[in-house]
């Protein structure tokens, strides 16, 4: 059983069926507190007062409206509820709210609960009698087909003993919420109290806040910190799961925090306009023909949307399927949040729906792959679900980028990371001494499509040492950052599938393999460089003469220069060897007042343009220090 205090219990029903009567009986306390409420009687936004047991237990109770009009307000109070008194008046039995508001706790998967008939004073024992047959009726094909049903007056105060003892007894089964979680806060009602500024009111659905805390407002995105807080108009420093909450918030309006908006922990919520989700239609709403247009309720947020059937045209009553819902406007649920769904018009509700995915790529219809997909997450473990989110980013994640791609507690996670590294579905990279996850799925894919590209590469450049590195990155590794990329290629390495060769990638093993003929056009080439040290020949002359192809020339070119045969200084190929013997000589002739540029060009027997070219590359090799005008010996080294 979870503690009383995060216990919420929820009044359904039609209007005028009695449910403030009960309440007020129950408690002591008139939920209708607004003038407009007490002018119509009739309740229009959810009242909120604890509800003490004869055992102590003490309990939160939320007075919903039941007014059709107020349906959303109604949704909006059922949201956080743990259970339920589904209200019935005995003179006028099941009515129509009295359904929908069922059907909506049905929907919700609200399970726990008891009906309560109300008004018992004003019918005799043959009607009541026939009154709980109807209403016995009405649960059997419902989450509350197990539910007691009590009679009561709350003129003549008959069964009210009854029903706090099966208030009791219900609340012993209540399963703990979780309150590890991340906080989050559907928010029913804003005001500006003088001296304190904003204050929000909602239940709790997950996780704690504590006074000092950062939160987010959702759909503004503005920061806040929480000043004070409330729990059964109680001031605490924390508030817990299932609590009904009133947060003070400093460093905002009301009009930043909106009745129908978010209060979560910073970075949680995000915007989706589209969602993928498990839909399943009343047995007593009309066939759902494609692109319909419904009216979506999701804890205290109300958006129209547009129904995309992913494997039919219409769905029948009482049928389930799977779906994208186009949104209108957008909302923040989490995976595994239910949503009501309501028609356009007249409204009335006419299904639920469970969410799968927040941010899915435009679906195909009819594609059997996309539906197989979409049944294995609604029957999947959190380590499969995880797994399905790390192979959506598609790039290596810290522990704190997976939490927050997954809507998760990085506490939670990190567990599920080491079974599904276990697991092989994911591998660790250690980037910068933390570690990070990568979807073995998406490292498989990149990896074939990459030995791949390499095989076809060496085929075609056999003489070259692999494939460009600044190429891959933009081809394989768009959503990767530098690091990242590298981190991969070293995990490769480490496992004899690549190697990096100086700014290249090669597969595992090759090096480039001169033939005859090309090892002795190679030798020549090389030799007429060597020959001339400091005026080296132009590559296109010296090719042209000894009647090489240009692209055979290309690829002679660039095997010298990756094998470290030649250098590129400027607009020239110099032989490796010209950079150290130019040094040499000016070791050997230095000065202290050092060399300029002729100098050098002396000493070298070359012409200006060599000269300068050669000298800028010692420069950045940082054989030449130069000073102002003149260059002295460096480090050879």
């Amino acid at each position: 059983m979870t503690d009383s205090q995060h216990i919420i219990v929820g009044t359904a029903g039609h209007v005028d069926h009695g449910k403030t009567e009960l309440t007020a009986v129950l408690t002591g306390i008139n939920t209708d507190r607004l003038p407009e409420e007490k002018k119509r009687g009739m309740t229009i936004v959810p009242g909120f007062v604890p509800l003490v047991l004869p055992n102590g237990l003490r309990l939160g109770l939320i007075d919903v409206p039941g007014h059709e009009k107020f349906v959303k307000n109604m949704l909006a109070g059922v949201a956080g509820v743990d259970m339920v008194m589904l209200v019935i008046a005995a003179d006028e039995g099941v009515m129509p709210q009295t359904t929908e508001h069922l059907h909506i706790l049905h929907l919700l998967g609200i399970d726990k609960g008891v009906a309560v008939i109300t008004k018992a004073d004003l019918v005799d024992d043959e009607w009541l009698e026939l009154i709980k047959e109807q209403v016995e009726e009405l649960l059997a094909p419902t989450s509350l087909k197990d539910a007691p049903i009590v009679v009561t007056s709350a003129y003549t105060g008959e069964g009210m003993d009854a029903l706090k003892q099966q208030l009791m007894e219900i609340a012993e089964t209540v399963e703990k919420k979780p309150l590890s979680g991340h906080a989050r806060l559907p928010i029913d009602r804003v005001f500006s109290k003088t001296g304190f500024g904003t204050v929000i009111t909602g239940t709790l659905w997950s996780g704690s806040l504590k006074e000092g805390q950062k939160v987010e407002l959702w759909p503004s995105g503005r920061e806040a910190r929480i000043r004070s807080l409330q729990v059964h108009n109680q001031k605490v420093e924390q508030a817990l799961a299932g609590q009904r909450t009133a947060v003070n918030l400093s460093g905002v309006e009301a009009m930043e925090s909106p009745r129908g908006g978010w209060l979560a922990e910073p970075g949680l919520l995000r915007e989706s306009r589209r969602l993928d989700v498990s839909l399943r239609l009343l047995g007593t709403a009309k066939p759902l023909p494609q692109r319909a247009r419904v009216r979506v309720h999701h804890g205290t947020s109300e958006t129209l949307a547009r129904i995309n059937l992913l494997d039919r045209e219409e769905l029948a009553p009482g049928g389930n399927c799977f779906c994208q819902l186009e949104l209108e406007n957008p909302l923040p649920p989490l995976i595994g949040d239910k949503l009501v769904l309501r028609s356009y018009s007249p409204m009335i509700t006419v299904g639920g729906a469970t969410v799968l995915d927040i941010s899915p790529p435009r679906h195909k219809r009819y594609h059997p792959e996309i539906i197989e997909a979409l049944e294995a997450r609604t029957k999947g473990s959190g380590a499969d679900r995880l797994a399905e989110v790390m192979r959506r980013e598609a790039k290596p994640l810290t522990l704190v980028a997976a939490a927050k791609a997954a809507q998760a507690p990085a506490k939670e996670l990190a567990p599920l990371l080491g079974q599904l590294k276990e697991e092989g579905r994911v591998l660790a990279l250690d980037i910068d001494g933390d570690t990070s996850w990568l979807s073995a799925e998406v490292e498989a894919d990149i990896r074939y499509r990459l030995l791949a590209l390499l095989r076809e590469y060496h085929q075609k450049h056999p003489l070259r040492n692999g494939f460009p590195l600044a190429e891959l990155r933009p081809r394989f590794f768009s959503a990767f950052s530098l690091k990242q990329m590298n981190a991969l290629l070293a995990w490769w390495q480490s496992g004899n599938e690549t190697t990096v060769k100086g700014a290249s990638l090669a597969l595992a093993g090759f090096a480039p393999q001169p033939n005859e003929k090309e090892q002795a056009l190679l030798e020549r080439l090389e030799q007429a460089y060597s020959d001339q040290l400091f005026s080296p020949p132009l590559w296109e002359v010296l090719s042209g003469s000894m009647k090489i192809k240009t692209e055979e020339a290309n690829e002679l070119l660039q095997y010298l220069v990756e094998q470290g045969k030649l250098i590129k200084a400027g607009d020239y190929y110099f032989h490796a060897a010209a950079p150290a013997q130019a040094w040499q000589r000016m070791k050997t002739a230095e000065t202290v007042d050092g060399f300029g540029a002729g100098d050098i060009r002396e000493l070298i027997g070359s012409n200006r343009k060599y000269t300068l070219a050669l000298l800028e590359y010692m420069d950045t090799h940082k054989l030449t220090l130069r000073v102002g005008e003149k260059r002295f010996c460096g480090d050879k080294g």
